[in-house]
């Protein structure tokens, strides 16, 4: 539930939402007169009615979305994909008096065809599809929209956008003040912003930038050429006309070109679908947040039918917009501003337009833009693979050569390519279980394992082997959501055997270690050294406090057994051999005094050895503090670990019980004090005290019962 605003935060809101407002307003017409162009062209008013109307509703999408700063309304890729509709349209001759109400008839079915795809895509919840889309499409997306902001914002300031049209025109009249004048405000912005907040840098650049720019203009040399009006303002607009929608008719001569049209038709709904799920999708990464696609899907469809009855068309979510307001300040407020600039506008308020520089809006759109492009592109190519970046720039081009539909296919089509020459082998979930069934290779007392057993439950563990890619990444955030988190306090998971990771993986762990931290959980993550290198470039800063990285899955599920083990409660047992913890098998205080007196202490330094392997030795040990290694040589290699032995542990029994030699070494692993069991203070306890002699067997055979367990689960890893 969101807070109370203040007073202070309304304001921000307010500021952001004019902001918006005159952003949209902008973007509204600009949109207008790329649908109405050609023979459409002498009824642009009409357009401008039918955008500033989409502008106007989608102002109210925050009120219902999850995350207030997201906007919604007209988008260029679904204006585009219109544009060429009514081009088609215009080119089969229609009927000049009815052409106007013929392009209404079919904005208004396009937009009714892209809402019924919004409702049925959520209907079937088929929006997840989306996140089996690749890294390097989605920043491709989000750097292309940079590149599509930066090269509006230069159209707006002197009409000179990032194209060959635009070139030419700069080619033609060189001599442009007004864009020396925006491109100079970009980079006073820029520093505005890196110094103070954007929500009270923004709104001071645009009223100190407004007053300077009408003072000089106005005032200063209202007659020369250089300043004239129509070069640094908008023009402002008279009433515009609007069409009611149940006033529109379908004549015979629509009706036979619909089924022409019926292609253009799907391919608005396709582009309007797949805009608002990569723009979602890719806002994830800028928030930082999840997003549910579904529900943003159903309302998209909701207010798409309610704009195209009050005379609109189709609603898009707008990256480059939501990051504007997010950086200004905005919330749900905002929102109503702007759908309010919007109405104003329809209403007879365009005069405020006239009294704003194109150089002040030009300026930050410029600054959102190229900070997209340096975020989502230039940063990128220090932190990801050359083949991941040059993909990345490969989309860009496409979609300013080509448009957003074709960027997207090529960059698709180019992430699958390259994971079937590179990623030949699809790694699986090798193991998911808890810690009741998985154990590290410590050796522990016998109430330890036991309390394993039984709250070991409270740790999931997964294990994830050969290359980390965004599809298997997909599967393990679906595999870690199927969990209840009330029943686990605790997650391991292994990429310790992973050959590598990309982009996309290691931002799916992230995003479960954020998900850890938001619900007080704990993870614990083994990894190699080719995936730890992706992680650590990636990892939150939420991670600090729940996220354990080691380099071994046994090291990983060692910390997590200690973890739940911190959790049983510790009773008092006193002092003297009452207290010690290689006794606490024997229940009674005076069993473990008469035991005590039939040991010996040993103290270790750490790196001392216990015993050798074939070492003909017939004591065993309880380890009192500190801990030691089991340690097996392996030929001229060095001698690797076969198992950690902690305090309240017993080693060598076997060698007691049957007189064999060692058949591993035993070393301590820091400084460590022993008790020490011979062969003739053991058959001396069996003649003087038989009982503690049968509560030393059953210990064993319990310790001996846990070992082969601990053993049977290992292979069951191994063959897993």
């Amino acid at each position: 539930m969101d807070r109370p605003v203040t007073l202070k935060a309304a304001a921000v809101q307010v500021s952001a939402g004019l902001i918006l407002g005159l952003s949209a307003v902008i973007y509204a017409i600009s949109y207008a007169a790329l649908m109405f162009s050609g023979q459409l062209a002498p009824l642009l008013p009409y357009a401008i009615t039918v955008t500033l109307i989409t502008a106007a509703v989608g102002g109210f999408y925050g009120l219902f979305s999850e995350e207030p700063t997201i906007v919604s309304g007209p988008d260029s890729n679904t204006s585009s994909v219109i544009a060429g509709m009514l081009l088609t349209a215009t080119a089969a001759a229609l009927p000049g008096p009815q052409m106007l109400e013929h392009a209404l008839v079919l904005l208004a079915l396009a937009s009714f065809t892209c809402a019924v795809a919004y409702l049925a895509i959520e209907r079937y919840r088929l929006a997840r599809l989306v996140r089996f889309i690749p890294f390097q499409v989605m920043a491709g997306f989000l750097a292309s929209a940079g590149w599509l902001m930066a090269s509006g914002a230069l159209n707006i300031v002197a009409g000179t956008p990032l194209t060959r049209a635009g070139l030419q025109a700069l080619l033609e009249q060189p001599w442009r003040p007004e864009l020396l004048a925006g491109l100079a405000l970009a980079g006073v912005l820029a520093a505005l912003n890196k110094r103070f907040k954007p929500a009270l840098a923004v709104p001071l650049f645009i009223v100190v930038v407004s007053v300077a720019i009408n003072l000089v203009t106005r005032v200063g040399c209202p007659h020369v050429a250089a300043c004239a009006a129509d070069t640094w303002f908008f023009q402002p607009f008279d009433r515009l006309p609007w069409v009611a929608p149940w006033h529109l008719q379908v004549d015979a001569t629509l009706l036979h070109q619909l089924p022409v049209l019926l292609p253009s038709f799907i391919a608005v709904a396709f582009v309007g679908t797949l805009t608002v799920l990569l723009s979602l999708s890719s806002l994830e990464h800028t928030y930082q947040r999840d997003f549910r696609l579904e529900p943003a899907l159903r309302v998209h469809g909701l207010m798409t039918l309610l704009a195209s009855a009050l005379g609109g068309y189709v609603l898009a979510v707008s990256v480059g917009r939501s990051v504007m307001l997010r950086q200004t300040g905005g919330g749900r407020l905002s929102g109503l501003v702007s759908a309010l600039v919007c109405l104003g506008m329809l209403f007879g308020l365009a005069w405020v337009v006239a009294w704003i520089p194109k150089v002040a809006l030009g300026a930050l759109v410029l600054v959102l833009g190229v900070g997209m492009l340096r975020q989502w592109f230039w940063d990128l190519r220090t932190r990801l693979p050359r083949a991941d970046w040059l993909q990345i720039g490969g989309i860009l081009v496409c979609v300013v050569l080509f448009g957003y539909v074709v960027g997207f296919l090529v960059g698709l089509l180019a992430a699958c390519i390259f994971f079937v020459v590179t990623y030949s082998r699809m790694p699986a979930i090798r193991l998911a279980t808890t810690l009741a069934t998985v154990r590290s290779s410590v050796i522990r007392e016998v109430e330890d394992q036991q309390f394993l057993s039984s709250a070991g439950s409270t740790c999931r563990v997964g294990r994830f082997e050969g290359y980390v890619f965004f599809g298997v990444a997909n599967s393990i955030y679906e595999w870690y959501r199927t969990g209840d988190g009330a029943d686990f306090r605790l997650l391991v998971l292994d990429f310790s055997h992973a050959r590598g990771m990309d982009h996309s993986a290691a931002t799916v762990i992230a995003r479960i270690v954020r998900a850890e931290a938001q619900r007080g959980g704990r993870v614990i993550l083994a990894a190699s050294s080719a995936a730890r290198q992706v992680l650590d470039a990636n990892l939150p800063a939420e991670a600090a406090g729940v996220l354990e990285v080691t380099d071994s899955f046994d090291t990983a599920l060692e910390h997590a057994e200690e973890a739940v083990l911190a959790l049983r409660p510790v009773a008092d047992a006193g002092g003297g051999a009452a207290a010690s913890p290689a006794l606490r098998w024997l229940d009674a205080a005076a069993e473990r005094e008469a035991f005590l007196a039939f040991t010996q202490n040993l103290q270790l330094r750490a790196g001392d050895q216990l015993f050798a392997e074939t070492q003909a030795s017939t004591e065993m040990y309880f380890i009192e503090s500190g801990c030691l290694e089991v340690v097996k040589a392996n030929g001229v290699q060095q001698p690797f670990r076969l198992a950690k032995v902690v305090a309240g542990s017993m080693i060598g029994e076997m060698a007691l019980y049957s007189g064999e030699p060692r058949t591993a070494s035993v070393r301590a692993a820091q400084e460590s004090e022993l008790l020490m069991l011979t062969l003739e203070a053991w058959q001396r306890m069996q003649r003087d005290r038989p009982e503690l002699a049968r509560a030393l067997d059953r210990h064993v055979i319990r310790g001996l019962a846990n070992r082969v367990s601990r053993t049977s689960a290992a292979l069951s890893q191994q063959d897993a």
